[in-house]
């Protein structure tokens, strides 16, 4: 991880627990987390990425008592690093926060960001546009949707009109990961 200024895992469709899935890959992955972590490697984890940054460091992901598929409003204890508001979410799990991490925010269904040093985890999607969502509609999000009973065509129209501020939004978690969080 040294060779990087910073780190940033993704989201993805398994859950970090699913090692049917992603038992070829997942502990890798989580040994490059620690190990960045000891380097003093920043690192910002995306849904996925963020749980995989509460595993690696000692806390735990598990189901959640109902999906967050979605625009969701998230309650922060920090506005100038994690916004509060709505973020959008596509994921079945939780986590467990690892020790020593700080939650800086949360809904009701769950914690929704932590800072652990230079590790900065989000359950949410900064990142997503329409577009995006529109690909993940098309393999396979459609169907997921709409069995959780959630509308894919409202998810889209909604997202369309959140694009501009979203990426302004995302943009500025970014810059405050960069700032403060990278930089500790």
């Amino acid at each position: 991880p040294t060779g990087f200024d910073a780190v940033v895992p993704m989201g993805a469709p398994w859950s970090v627990y699913d090692e049917a899935s992603v038992g070829s890959w997942v502990i890798p992955e989580l040994r490059f987390l620690q190990q960045a972590h000891r380097e003093g490697v920043p690192v910002l984890g995306i849904c996925f990425g963020g749980q995989l940054l509460a595993q690696a460091h000692g806390g735990a992901v598990k189901r959640s008592a109902a999906p967050e598929v979605g625009w969701s409003v998230i309650e922060s204890d920090d506005e100038g690093l994690v916004p509060g508001g709505p973020w959008f979410e596509w994921h079945y799990d939780r986590w467990l926060l690892p020790p020593g991490a700080v939650e800086i925010a949360r809904n009701s269904c769950a914690s929704q960001a932590f800072q652990l040093g230079r590790n900065l985890a989000v359950q949410f999607h900064p990142e997503l546009d329409s577009s995006m969502l529109a690909g993940w509609l098309r393999t396979g999000g459609e169907r997921e949707a709409s069995e959780l009973g959630v509308e894919p065509e409202h998810l889209l129209r909604e997202t369309r009109l959140r694009d501009e501020a979203n990426g302004e939004r995302a943009g500025r978690l970014v810059d405050a990961f960069l700032d403060r969080v990278a930089v500790a």
